[in-house]
């Protein structure tokens, strides 16, 4: 059962099994693109952006990038903490979408949205703790 509308999705890399993202989907949304998409959470962020080259895979029917796997809610705000960062290249190659979204597509919902305001500290705390290394 999606919590709030959300369905959380387990990315890991089909080449080495390494996890490298956790999405977010809405099935039930009002709009159709909206159901559509697939969202990423950012961590040194602390948001979810709509990720057209994940949600491109997402929707494909082979030669997948990455294997998606539902996860629970309580999954998904551990998983949030073991996600990789998302450095500038890779923002901007979510932030200018060349398929599957235009750029006004490109919407964002914080994490503490999606996952409670636990998990946004624990990755605000993360973050700090790697500008001090």
């Amino acid at each position: 059962m999606p919590k709030d509308g959300w369905e959380f999705w387990r990315l890991e890399r089909v080449a080495d099994g390494t996890a490298e993202w956790l999405a977010a989907t809405r099935p039930n949304a009002r709009a159709t693109i909206d159901r559509h998409k697939v969202w990423t959470l950012i961590p040194n962020r602390s948001l979810f952006i709509a990720n057209w080259y994940v949600t491109e895979d997402h929707h494909r029917e082979s030669d997948y990038m990455w294997a998606h796997e539902n996860v629970d809610i309580y999954d998904a705000r551990e998983l949030a903490l073991d996600v990789p960062d998302v450095d500038a290249d890779g923002l901007q190659r979510i932030a200018d979408p060349q398929a599957e979204l235009t750029l006004d597509q490109v919407d964002r919902y914080s994490a503490e949205k999606l996952l409670g305001k636990r998990v946004a500290e624990a990755l605000s705390a993360r973050r700090l703790d790697r500008r001090r290394r």
